[in-house]
């Protein structure tokens, strides 16, 4: 099946008399004509633009469903909070929309691994397993906890909702400045047709706004994880970035050895509860990889696949 994109029109209805509360269009597309479903929640901010390399090399394996949250893309901005049960319900709306019927594989990477782990314990029939990709942990307070002043005056909650905010201020012709180099190259490796879908991705405002509500619900949404019983016992898969590799750009912000080296030592051990969370859960360290391990190992994040087909 070629790249086709759409909006489903998803309803969600209240518990009073049956009335229809709202109705939430969201943006998808559906490659490939494999028997195994994947469908891939990306990470705070980013675009499915982004995991098109990737998909390009899996699409005869798997039927992929790639889709933009709610304030992301194309798709409509809701009146609810952007918390990971939200996110959830409405992947799950989606899913019966555009009528998925078997069970799937999940792919969530960085906030969306955070929004795949709420998703797993409300709909574990769904799911024939899970891969979290250098995935947010339900208990990442801890990395905030640490002593590590200079870098968390750079990127604490305050500072990314602070950064969002401001972004959402700009307008579309100022973004467009502000990301010309990553437009650049992207564009280099792109279709047109993406290039320009992923152009009007990040100048849109509305974006940041959406972004800056997502992180201040961080918190809500990690007591609401821990809070809705146990992850369910389905094939799991976390793949962790290579900590000595990682610490590396942290230097080139100015961050000191130690708090990068701290920082990324007890990312590690998030990762490695992370994967105790099914017995059928495994960890996968990928050498040479960042944050962006779709992008800097994409062999390790296919290979982990493999296992689904």
């Amino acid at each position: 099946m070629p790249y086709v994109n759409r909006t489903a029109s998803l309803f969600f209805v209240g518990s009073q008399g049956g009335m229809i509360l709202k109705k939430l269009n969201l943006e998808y597309e559906i490659v490939g004509d494999g028997t195994t479903t994947l469908i891939i929640e990306s990470g705070i901010g980013g675009s499915f633009y982004n995991w098109k390399p990737l998909v390009n090399k899996i699409k005869e394996s798997f039927t992929i469903v790639l889709y933009h949250r709610s304030g992301y893309g194309k798709s409509q901005s809701s009146n609810e909070p952007r918390t990971t049960r939200n996110i959830a319900s409405e992947l799950h709306s989606l899913t019966e929309k555009i009528g998925v019927k078997e069970k799937f594989v999940l792919l969530g990477h960085s906030f969306g691994g955070l929004c795949a782990q709420h998703f797993a314990k409300m709909y574990p029939n769904q799911l024939k397993g899970v891969v979290l990709v250098d995935s947010t942990s339900h208990n990442f307070q801890q990395l905030y906890d640490l002593d590590v002043p200079v870098m968390n005056s750079m990127i604490s909650i305050e500072k990314m909702v602070e950064s969002c905010l401001t972004n959402s201020e700009l307008s579309q012709q100022e973004l467009q400045v502000k990301y010309t180099d990553m437009l650049t190259e992207y564009s280099k490796k792109a279709s047109d047709r993406d290039a320009k879908g992923m152009e009007e991705f990040v100048t849109n405002p509305r974006l940041y706004k959406t972004t800056a509500a997502e992180f201040e619900n961080w918190g809500t949404s990690s007591a609401d994880i821990k809070n809705s019983g146990v992850f369910p016992n389905v094939p799991l898969i976390v793949i962790a970035r290579d900590k000595e590799f990682a610490a590396k750009p942290w230097l080139d912000h100015s961050i000191p050895k130690e708090e990068a080296a701290l920082y990324e030592d007890v990312w590690r051990d998030l990762q490695v509860e992370l994967s105790e969370l099914s017995t059928k859960g495994e960890l996968i360290i990928a050498e040479n990889s960042d944050h962006e391990v779709h992008i800097d190992r994409p062999d390790i994040v296919i290979q982990s696949l493999d296992q689904f087909f």
